[in-house]
C-alpha cells in the first residue's frame, strides 16, 4: 500500500554575505563619542584606528573597542614621520621616531631600521593591539624609492611579530599613491608587482587627488577598475579615507571589501598640507550634521536652514530613527557624532545584505536612486541662503552624474571580480588564524 504521507525535502539555505567592513579612525576628541556609542550597544565596525600619539588619551576607549572584541588598529604615523608637514614635536616623541628630523628612506635600512621595526612592533605587543598598519609611507612616482623599502620593512615587522609571540597579530598594508598611479596601467601594474609576496594579509588603499567621498563619477569609475588589479593579490582590500556614496559605490561594485574613515572628517585623502610645512596653528574642525538622505555633510547653521526651510523639507531630512536621535531634529543636531556614525554602520550593513552578484544593482536602485530624488527635492527648497542653495544645488548635480555613471558602468561592465573581504576580529579568533 502506498503511503499518503509526503515526505518534505529540506530546503536548500543559500548562506549570507559576508557583512562588509566598516573601519573608524579615532580623531584626538573622538573618543567620548566612540565610548558612548559602544556603551550603548552600536558596535557595528570591524574597529578602530588608534592614533600611536594618543596613546594614552584613547586608553579607556581602546580598552572598551577590546572588550567588545573589535579590533584595535595600530596607525605608527610612519608616512607623517617622512613627511615636511607631518612631522611634528608631537609624533617625534614616538618611540621610533627620529627626535631631531623627519625620517628618510636610510633609516628604515641596516642596524637602525632593525631597531626602528622593533620599537613598533615592541609597542604593538606591550599595547595590546590586534592589528597593525606598517610602517609605509606616500608615494609619489610608481618607482619611488618608498616602495621597496616599505615592502621590506613590512616583512621585517612580520618577522618581528612572529618571533615574539605576535604571530596572530595580522599586518595592514597602508597604499598611499596618487590618482594617477591608480588610473595608469603601467604605473599600477608596476606597483602591484612589487607587492605580490607581501607580508600583510589586507591592503589599504588610500588615493591622493581622488577627493574621497566627492570624487567625481570618472573617479570613482577608475578607481573601480583600478582596484580590480589589485584582486589578483589575494588580499583584503579596504578603500583608506573614503566614505559616502562614494564608498558605498566602491563596496557595491566590489572594488573593496571594506571602508576606512573618521568621524565626519578624513573621508578624503589629500597630500598637500604633508607635503609642505606650515606655520599656522592646528585646528579641530566644528562636526557638521550628516543628511544621509542626500549624502550631504552640513554645518549645524546649514541643516537648520534646511530642516526648517519647510514642513516638507523637516519630513524628508530629518532623522527618524529613534534609536539614533531619539528627540529627532534636536538630537541629530544635538549630538552630529552619534547621527553620524549610527547612519554610517547601518548604510553599509544594509548593503552587505546584498550578495555580490546584485549587489551592485541594488545599490544603484534602492540607495543611489532614492537619494538623487531626494537631492532634487533638497536642492528645490528656499533656503534663505544663497550659498546653502548653491551648495544643494552642486550637491544634487553630482549625485545625478554618479548615478548615471554607475548605471552606465553595470550595464556595460559589470563587476567580473570583487575584492576579498576582511573579516571580523571574532571570525578570526574562532578559527584560531590571523
Amino acid at each position: 500500500m502506498r503511503s499518503n504521507v509526503s515526505h518534505l525535502q529540506p530546503r536548500a539555505v543559500r548562506p549570507a554575505p559576508e557583512p562588509l567592513a566598516l573601519y573608524l579612525r579615532a580623531g584626538r576628541n573622538d573618543h567620548l563619542a566612540l565610548m558612548n556609542l559602544i556603551a550603548a550597544g552600536d558596535t557595528g565596525c570591524f574597529g578602530v584606528v588608534f592614533d600611536a600619539a594618543q596613546e594614552d588619551r584613547h586608553k579607556e576607549l581602546k580598552e572598551q573597542v577590546l572588550a567588545n572584541r573589535l579590533d584595535t588598529i595600530l596607525d605608527t604615523k610612519a608616512m607623517q614621520l617622512a613627511l615636511p608637514g607631518g612631522y611634528t614635536k608631537n609624533l617625534a616623541k614616538l618611540p621610533w621616531a627620529d627626535k631631531e628630523r623627519m625620517h628618510l628612506p636610510g633609516d628604515f635600512q641596516g642596524m637602525t631600521g632593525r631597531r626602528l621595526i622593533a620599537a613598533i612592533g615592541d609597542h604593538t605587543l606591550q599595547h595590546g593591539y590586534t592589528e597593525v598598519l606598517a610602517p609605509t609611507h606616500l608615494l609619489r612616482a610608481f618607482d619611488d624609492p618608498w616602495l621597496a623599502i616599505d615592502v621590506d620593512s613590512t616583512r621585517r615587522l612580520r618577522e618581528y611579530l612572529d618571533q615574539n609571540n605576535g604571530r596572530h597579530i595580522p599586518l595592514i598594508y597602508p597604499l598611499a599613491i596618487s590618482y594617477e598611479i591608480l588610473r595608469t596601467s603601467h604605473m599600477r601594474a608596476h606597483v602591484i608587482n612589487a607587492l605580490i609576496n607581501i607580508k600583510a594579509d589586507a591592503i589599504w588603499l588610500k588615493i591622493d587627488g581622488l577627493q574621497g567621498a566627492h570624487a567625481t563619477p570618472t573617479a570613482v569609475k577608475n578607481f573601480i577598475a583600478g582596484a580590480a588589479d589589485f584582486h589578483q593579490l589575494g588580499r583584503k582590500l579596504v578603500a583608506d579615507c573614503i566614505g559616502g556614496k562614494v564608498g558605498l559605490a566602491l563596496m557595491a561594485f566590489g572594488a573593496v571589501g571594506g571602508i576606512a574613515h573618521g568621524i565626519g572628517v578624513f573621508e578624503k585623502f589629500d597630500s598637500g598640507h604633508l607635503r609642505s610645512t606650515s606655520n599656522s596653528t592646528p585646528f579641530t574642525p566644528t562636526m557638521p550634521v550628516y543628511i544621509p538622505g542626500i549624502d550631504a555633510m552640513l554645518s549645524s547653521k546649514e541643516a537648520e536652514l534646511l530642516l526648517n526651510a519647510s514642513p516638507q523639507a523637516k519630513a524628508a531630512f530629518a532623522c527618524r530613527d529613534t534609536h539614533c536621535c531619539k528627540r529627532g531634529v534636536k538630537d541629530m543636531l544635538m549630538d552630529p557624532k552619534r547621527h553620524y556614525l549610527v547612519q554610517r554602520m547601518q548604510e553599509v550593513a544594509e548593503l552587505g545584505q546584498f550578495p555580490e552578484a546584485i549587489r551592485a544593482h541594488q545599490f544603484l536602485d534602492k540607495n543611489l536612486r532614492p537619494a538623487t530624488d531626494k537631492a532634487l527635492q533638497a536642492a528645490s527648497q528656499s533656503v534663505g541662503d544663497e550659498k546653502l542653495s548653491t551648495k544643494l544645488q552642486a550637491n544634487r548635480k553630482r549625485l545625478d552624474n554618479l548615478r548615471v555613471a554607475l548605471g552606465k558602468l553595470l550595464e556595460k561592465a559589470p563587476p567580473r571580480s570583487y575584492a576579498v573581504i576582511p573579516e571580523t576580529r571574532v571570525v578570526r579568533e574562532s578559527r584560531g588564524g590571523r
